[in-house]
């Protein structure tokens, strides 16, 4: 009987320490925490009041270019974003006004991203073993000697 004294002390003492670990962890962690995941879900509403989103989506494109809105639309890159391309729009557009030129990837290397030859895209997707399609030097903006980028079929 003396040692269940002692038994009895350890476990009250792990049981006081649990309680004040679950207490203590009430208090410090806050209530949006893991709703959407491990993370603190009122952080996503005031990360969008801190700083605006850079990227806007090819729709906040076609006020001000309905011309190469409706090229693209109409041609084979309809679903690609405009900012794929081209900069994110934060850089031409910042409050409604026009804030700078919009930077435009002309190298080749922007077009090989996603249509240089690569064994794991489907066969239907439009693939070019540059080397062979292209018969002069692959440097600069030699993808669009030939094609209009907005609608790329010649």
């Amino acid at each position: 009987m003396e040692h269940a004294r002692h038994v009895f002390r350890v476990v009250l003492v792990v049981i006081v320490g649990l309680a004040a670990i679950l207490i203590g962890r009430g208090f410090l962690v806050p209530k949006s925490h893991g709703i959407f995941g491990a993370y603190r879900a009122d952080n996503v509403a005031e990360q969008m009041k801190a700083r605006l989103p850079a990227h806007q989506g090819a729709a906040s494109c076609t006020p001000c270019h309905k011309g190469k809105a409706e090229t693209r639309a109409a041609g084979s890159h309809k679903t690609v974003s405009c900012e794929v391309c081209h900069a994110p729009l934060l850089r031409h557009v910042a409050e409604g006004k026009v804030t700078g030129p919009m930077p435009v990837d002309k190298a080749f290397t922007a077009c090989a991203r996603c249509h240089r030859k690569i064994q794991g895209r489907p066969e239907k997707f439009p693939q070019v073993v540059l080397e062979q399609h292209v018969t002069t030097k692959l440097e600069g903006a030699v993808c669009l000697e030939c094609h209009d980028p907005h609608s790329p079929k010649l």
